[in-house]
């Protein structure tokens, strides 16, 4: 081989590394950049904004829910009650109603531009007119046949809308039941899937973050090291300062990450209290069924025989985890009396102030203190998330610029004289 081919192959292969070095650093430093603002976001979004919204609607998702489940044992149970019962029914249906649209109000303005949780809402918000209607519906047809003031003629009269009504209200549980409710309860639980992802984007975004700067700073010592080699000039002072840089960058993303320990645990308890929120809104949930459902099978538009609704009735009731009052009164007031066709007897049991009636609302109370308990745990929990410091995306892309630069600077001097 001849000196000038020899000459002209290690120009060739010096100008390959060369380059190599910089696609090397400016594709690490660019990594570095954007993996920053990506860390910077995750973590202001997981420290402490999250946790806050997560906690403000869940607590909304869970009232919202429990109504929605309150507005159907009243409506159900409207219909079998007397002038004075009805009136108190009615203004617990309106009441839960209210509260619902208070809650979706209030819901509406924590959305943040998601536009997942921003869907669900204007899907409840649409829904609810339609249940809300085939609940007026169904109560002016009854109305007639509640009328104690009316004649025979007029009472025999009543029966076929009030039949018709019944219907209505039948249709108007399912729709809660089947549409209205399974919407609310996404609302909560995703939620919780939301603090998961953000915890979960936090943590993967910083750990890139992190190697990326470690690769950087290694590529950069290691450039440096084999220049040395060659140039025997022991420092590239442009490679030297984009070192630095960097490392200043690694120190500020050490600095945003110190309260991420903390952080992580405070996510981890708020997301396992909203998941025993979750079921503990299912119990609720599945209480007023029952109730509901008692009501339906004392106005006749129950699909179930006695024994069905009894064995029903205990599932939703939770009967078999726990024996209690409302259970046991289920069987005497309710079950025992209807096989003994005392129907007048159940519907009094069942309406506000008889004995299954109460045994209820004593179930009720303690779900309700239970849920507001826990909304209150979770609420301090979100105030006790450290924010993570701002600005560590801006600083990574303003730094790594000023590193790219030096290392330009540094290179470009080798490069040009194999150009």
């Amino acid at each position: 081989m001849s000196m000038t081919t020899e000459v002209g192959h290690i120009v060739r292969h010096t100008r390959t590394r060369l380059l190599l070095y910089m696609i090397f650093t400016a594709t690490t430093l660019f990594g570095v950049g954007v993996t920053g603002t990506l860390t910077d976001n995750a973590l202001q979004r997981a420290g402490g904004e999250q946790a806050d919204m997560a906690a403000r609607l869940s607590d909304d998702a869970q009232v919202i829910y429990q109504s929605l489940a309150k507005a159907d044992t009243s409506a159900t149970g409207h219909f079998l009650a007397g002038p004075s019962a009805r009136a108190t029914l009615r203004g617990r249906y309106d009441e839960a109603i209210d509260r619902i649209r208070e809650r979706l109000a209030d819901a509406g303005g924590l959305t943040g531009g998601d536009v997942s949780r921003a869907t669900n809402l204007a899907e409840l918000a649409l829904q609810l007119p339609v249940y809300t209607d085939l609940v007026d519906r169904a109560e002016k047809l009854i109305a007639p046949a509640k009328d104690e003031t009316a004649g025979p003629e007029e009472v025999r009269k009543a029966v076929g809308p009030a039949l018709l009504g019944a219907s209505y209200l039948h249709e108007a549980s399912s729709y809660l039941r089947t549409v209205l409710l399974p919407a609310a309860r996404r609302l909560q639980s995703d939620e919780t899937d939301n603090l998961r992802d953000a915890k979960g984007t936090a943590l993967w975004t910083s750990v890139a973050h992190l190697v990326l700067l470690l690769v950087t700073i290694g590529g950069l010592v290691l450039i440096q090291w084999s220049l040395a080699r060659r140039t025997r000039r022991v420092l590239n002072l442009g490679l030297l300062g984009a070192t630095v840089l960097v490392a200043v960058v690694l120190g500020a993303t050490g600095w945003s990450l110190r309260n991420w320990p903390q952080t992580d645990r405070q996510l981890g308890a708020i997301e396992t209290l909203l998941t025993d929120q979750g079921k503990l809104v299912d119990t609720e949930r599945a209480a007023l069924t029952a109730y509901a459902d008692t009501h339906l099978l004392l106005g006749g538009t129950s699909p179930f025989n006695w024994e069905q609704s009894l064995r029903n009735f205990r599932q939703n009731a939770r009967c078999a985890q726990r024996e209690t009052v409302w259970c046991k009164s289920y069987t005497t007031s309710i079950h025992r009396e209807l096989i003994a066709g005392n129907n007048d007897g159940a519907v009094a049991a069942a309406l506000p102030g008889g004995s299954f009636a109460g045994a209820f609302e004593a179930v009720d109370r303690d779900n309700t203190a239970k849920l507001e308990e826990g909304a209150r745990q979770i609420r301090l929990l979100a105030v006790r998330v450290p924010s993570a410091p701002s600005r560590l995306g801006s600083l990574s892309v303003a730094l790594c610029c000023c590193a790219a630069v030096a290392a330009g600077l540094g290179l470009w001097p080798r490069i040009r004289r194999y150009l």
